[in-house]
């Protein structure tokens, strides 16, 4: 290494050295974990009836597990890419309600993290239409200290018209986090 420089090369001065209590021997700063997995929910028939305009389903999309053991977590990013394909026998005007739920290791049950409502409107029936699904969920990190799941559902889905839609939706669940140096 260069006595000029200040920035290690190939791992010099740079081991990370963890005692019994899981506190790093080093001052260096802070560091990210990345994780991201593929999610997916359908298709699925939801049938709108003239007395029902809401349908609960809680249904799970997709789930990501981030370790933080040892860690001091500043912030968390969860993010979900995808895309809704929606097939109409009419027109339909719809309202889908997508909630992150957390569940950490040291918790007994798991909380809702954040909500995200999702509008469409697709004026041809018979058709299958594409929508870009594009949610980020930030948030800070202060409850949990272990290892925590990440669980994204489509909770529920209200429609101002009558009868059956088809639902699908494939994307990417990821998760970025930020943790702060000891």
């Amino acid at each position: 290494m260069d006595s000029n420089s200040k920035y290690p090369l190939h791992g010099e001065l740079c081991n990370c050295k963890q005692d019994r209590d899981c506190k790093c021997q080093h001052p260096f700063g802070n560091k990210v974990i990345f994780e991201s997995r593929y999610g997916n929910l359908g298709p699925i028939d939801v049938t709108f009836a003239e007395a029902a305009t809401l349908q609960a389903l809680n249904q799970p999309i997709g789930s990501i597990t981030v370790d933080t053991a040892c860690e001091e977590v500043k912030n968390v990013v969860i993010d979900f890419t995808g895309i809704l394909n929606v097939t109409t026998t009419v027109a339909a005007i719809s309202t889908l309600t997508f909630t992150l739920f957390r569940i950490c290791s040291d918790m007994r049950t798991r909380q809702p993290v954040s909500t995200v409502n999702f509008s469409i409107a697709d004026t041809t029936g018979g058709l299958t239409a594409s929508h870009t699904l594009a949610f980020k969920f930030p948030f800070k990190n202060e409850e949990c200290k272990d290892c925590c799941t990440y669980v994204l559902e489509l909770t529920n889905i209200s429609n101002f018209d009558f009868g059956t839609i088809t639902y699908s939706i494939n994307g990417t669940l990821s998760a970025l986090v930020i943790v702060s140096s000891r």
